[in-house]
């Protein structure tokens, strides 16, 4: 009798020891998520060429049309995601000003407010950690009297910043996938990229992507890649003098690249 007394006193004890460790072990933070920079999430149309206007070096004769046909191309993106991004993008941003609430089994909280424009959004950005390089995290979206916790995008990020794949959805009005975001960064070459690929079934472009890169190439350390359903286009420029050079088989009929100067003025290519 005592000695199954003993058993069960010693029996209790090592559970209670086992459930304190266990509670313990999830109620303890790991790494808490540094969360990637807003450029994973939104392209840098800003750096590139600006329209080629009516101005005195057109009237003395000069064509545009490779610079123009490279701006056009991709102003259609920056058209298309710009302003459905709007909102996501600007909550995102903020919630570098805030500091996330650890909510326990390796889940963070970033919770706050923003205005933009004449409207204000709740919003509650929550990353849970599923290994020792990666955490998700998801973005809900609130604004009274219109929608509540919608989840405007979702995606996984490598704790080293390096990485990040997100899907965006349409709008609280349309909730599907439609937006898939793949963001790479070499902070240490200071090289990058990202892609927007059109992922919405029935969508006409369902498929199609721009790539858009800054690389280490002496001439041209900046570029697109555009695919829509009936083409290709490839785009690469300098960032500092905006000298370009565009392919693109359907729209010249041939395989050549075809440049523009710093002043947006077709040129031989060298």
């Amino acid at each position: 009798m005592k000695a199954n007394t003993l058993f069960s006193v010693l029996a209790s004890a090592l559970l209670l020891v086992l459930l304190s460790t266990s509670c313990t072990k999830n109620d303890e933070p790991g790494n808490m998520p540094e969360l990637p920079p807003v450029e994973s999430l939104m392209m840098d149309f800003g750096q590139f060429i600006d329209e080629p206007s009516d101005n005195e070096t057109l009237k003395a004769g000069y064509t545009y049309g490779n610079a123009l046909y490279s701006y056009v191309s991709v102003s259609f993106w920056n058209v298309m995601v710009t302003v459905p991004m709007v909102i996501p993008v600007a909550v995102y941003l903020e919630s570098f000003n805030h500091t996330p609430q650890y909510l326990g089994d390796n889940t963070w909280q970033w919770a706050y407010t923003v205005t933009e424009g004449a409207d204000a959004y709740s919003a509650r950005l929550v990353a849970t950690r599923i290994s020792n390089a990666e955490f998700t995290a998801e973005m809900f979206i609130s604004k009274a009297g219109s929608y509540e916790d919608f989840k405007w995008f979702e995606g996984t990020v490598r704790y080293d910043r390096t990485h990040a794949d997100w899907t965006m959805y349409e709008s609280p009005a349309n909730n599907v996938a439609w937006l898939n975001i793949e963001w790479n960064k070499n902070w240490e070459q200071d090289v990058s990229d990202i892609s927007y690929k059109i992922v919405k079934p029935g969508d006409k472009e369902n498929g199609s992507y721009i790539t858009y890169g800054i690389t280490n190439d002496a001439d041209y350390d900046a570029f697109y890649t555009i695919s829509l359903s009936e083409k290709q286009t490839f785009i690469k420029w300098n960032r500092n003098n905006k000298t370009g050079t565009v392919k693109d088989e359907v729209h010249y009929g041939d395989a050549l690249w075809h440049c523009w100067n710093e002043d947006a003025q077709d040129v031989d290519c060298n």
